[in-house]
């Protein structure tokens, strides 16, 4: 009985100093004469190169009289992800005097396929304008996406349904094409 539990401390010994041993190999000595290369670091996945753009973006002054240039910098991956961009920009709070006629609406989707942008988007009441204000908030929505070459019709939706007017004042076309 004494010669087994001496054979098992034996062997568990043994396999502990070559347990031991095996992960003293994976880790890199600092000695000058070592031979093990240190191991290198794993490589970032490639990321899609991003692109800029200049382009403008329309508001409105706060008399609903004219559309207001701002210049900006889209930074995107795709087509598409430049569409979104431009939409998200116009419904930023402008610095200025401007009014962003976008910011209260929610945008739903936003989808292009073969040079049609479709937006589906939901209009809260506090987002509603009168006559003035829908003619423009249509106007700055078309300035803004038609100045990309690839864009030629935009499907403008209401809770995803294609609707008469968007607020109840100005006829929407269906898709409103490039003019």
């Amino acid at each position: 009985m004494k010669h087994f539990k001496a054979r098992g401390l034996l062997a568990v010994i043994i396999l502990s100093a070559a347990l031991a041993g095996c992960g003293a190999q994976d880790k890199p000595s600092n000695n000058p004469g070592s031979t093990i290369a240190p191991t290198e670091a794993p490589t970032a996945e490639p990321t899609a190169a991003l692109n800029e753009r200049e382009a403008i973006i329309y508001l409105t002054d706060s008399e609903f009289n004219e559309t207001i240039e701002k210049p900006v910098t889209l930074v995107y991956e795709t087509e598409d992800d430049l569409i979104k961009v431009a939409i998200a920009e116009l419904q930023q709070e402008p610095t200025g005097n401007e009014l962003a006629l976008w910011k209260p609406i929610e945008i739903k989707s936003v989808e292009l396929a073969e040079g049609v942008v479709t937006i589906d988007i939901h209009l809260p009441d506090e987002a509603r304008l009168g006559a003035p204000g829908e003619l423009l908030v249509i106007e700055t929505l078309k300035k803004t996406l038609f100045q990309f070459e690839f864009v030629q019709a935009i499907e403008l939706l209401n809770d995803g349904q294609q609707v008469e007017t968007l607020m109840g004042h100005v006829e929407l076309e269906h898709p409103m094409n490039r003019e």
